[in-house]
């Protein structure tokens, strides 16, 4: 069984707003309950236009939304951004948290640089044609020397299911590490809830990680309170 919320907060793991399928469309019941269950490090997912214009919304009209977390970050729209991408950059650029991006997608855009440091660069799954593996990233990390990196496990898992891969993106990247994805998934890229056989899969991998936050981008499977 996997740990409770209170024996994961305390090894270090926060929630990504997308893991909540039945509320992560709806910021205000997606962030109470991340509240309710106690996490400290939380990441908005706006992976989509309509969320990240809600997200905006949201904050403008209530600037203490997110009093009570120790840590945030935005993970950036994946879907919409070539269909309407100057109306990303300035709703992005002005949000004060770290913005996680996909390298494929944000892959050469200048204004990034605008970001500095809070620019955060995820290594991507099988399906992707471009950032999954330390070459990838470095080509990113070339062009953006302040960028920093997000480790995705399972994301790991789908490209080399013995996580060798995740070593070597450490060993070349981790001096950038700014936080982790942890998820289930299946061998096509999609995610499912985060089993007790995953985690320990995925302990080495988190054993080099202390001191950021291991986000769950799906729930915790047969978890307790």
């Amino acid at each position: 069984m996997a740990p409770s919320l209170a024996a994961a907060i305390a090894l270090g793991f926060g929630i990504a707003t997308g893991a909540y399928v039945a509320e992560r469309d709806t910021w205000p019941s997606a962030l109470e309950r991340a509240r309710r269950e106690g996490w400290r490090a939380l990441e908005l997912t706006a992976i989509r236009l309509e969320r990240l214009e809600g997200l905006v919304r949201l904050l403008a009209d209530d600037p203490d939304a997110l009093d009570g977390f120790e840590r945030v970050s935005v993970h950036a729209p994946a879907n919409d951004v070539r269909a309407d991408p100057a109306t990303i950059v300035e709703l992005v650029r002005h949000l004060p948290y770290d913005i996680v991006l996909h390298p494929d997608i944000y892959r050469g855009q200048g204004w990034i640089r605008e970001l500095g440091s809070r620019a955060v660069f995820e290594n991507m799954d099988v399906t992707k044609g471009f950032g999954r593996d330390a070459r990838d990233l470095s080509e990113i990390f070339r062009a953006l020397p302040e960028a920093a990196f997000c480790l995705d496990v399972a994301h790991v898992r789908t490209n080399d299911p013995s996580l060798a891969l995740g070593h070597d993106l450490l060993d070349r990247h981790g001096g950038r590490l700014r936080q982790l994805h942890v998820s289930g998934i299946e061998p096509d890229g999609a995610h499912r809830p985060t089993t007790d056989a995953d985690l320990t899969l995925y302990a080495p991998l988190l054993e080099r990680c202390g001191g950021v936050p291991w986000l769950l981008e799906a729930e915790l499977a047969e978890v307790e309170p």
